[in-house]
């Protein structure tokens, strides 16, 4: 009766589920929980700021994965003459303490026509000045999900990079090929940490 109990307990909380019949009992199999910590959330456009004038039409969009909407923007032809595209939002103070260079941020984008473009980004930081980029390369067409290690090359810093321990400013978005691209309808939906499970 115990070890029932136990399995229940485990069951409950996640961390196992049905798969193994011993005794005439359906048993759990136990595995690892996934630690995960939201970041941002992309259901309005409150907070949210366009990083130029090479980013306009910030708005929500029911095209979306999780939640009941998303984040949109167009990549133009500003006077910031940049190839960048994005958004960004000063958030309350986020831990990211407990996650380790072998952990992840996940988002996803929704991109129509991906000839242009050439890289998806993140940024966490305390401000616009000071945090670290990651970046994932050749975001396909359509929805996309973006696994990206805290280890990866492509991170890069500016002013003093991030305080893993106290978060407080986020950004996204996509980098073209060019500072001539335009490209209408980007859609950012989640951005969170999560641990390394398996392999």
């Amino acid at each position: 009766m115990g070890l029932i109990k136990l399995f229940d307990k485990l069951s409950m909380h996640g961390i196992g589920r049905p798969g193994i019949s011993f005794g005439g009992m359906q048993l759990p199999i136990v595995g690892l929980a996934t630690d995960r910590e939201d970041i941002a959330s992309f259901e309005a456009t409150t907070g949210w700021t366009v990083l130029g004038d090479d980013t306009t039409t910030l708005a929500t969009s029911t095209n979306h994965i999780t939640g009941a909407l998303a984040l949109s923007f167009a990549k133009v032809d500003g006077l910031d003459n940049t190839k960048l595209a994005g958004i960004q939002k000063t958030i309350t103070s986020v831990d990211l303490s407990r996650f380790s260079s072998h952990d992840y941020i996940s988002t996803s984008t929704y991109i129509s026509d991906v000839t242009n473009t050439d890289y998806v980004f993140v940024r966490l930081g305390t401000d616009s000045s000071n945090y670290t980029e990651w970046q994932k390369d050749e975001p396909t067409v359509g929805w996309d999900d973006h696994q990206i290690a805290l280890s990866a090359a492509a991170t890069s810093s500016t002013g003093n990079g991030w305080d893993q321990s106290a978060v407080t400013y986020v950004a996204v978005g996509v980098a073209f090929d060019a500072e001539g691209n335009a490209l209408a309808g980007i859609i950012f939906d989640h951005l969170n940490m999560h641990t390394h499970v398996g392999g």
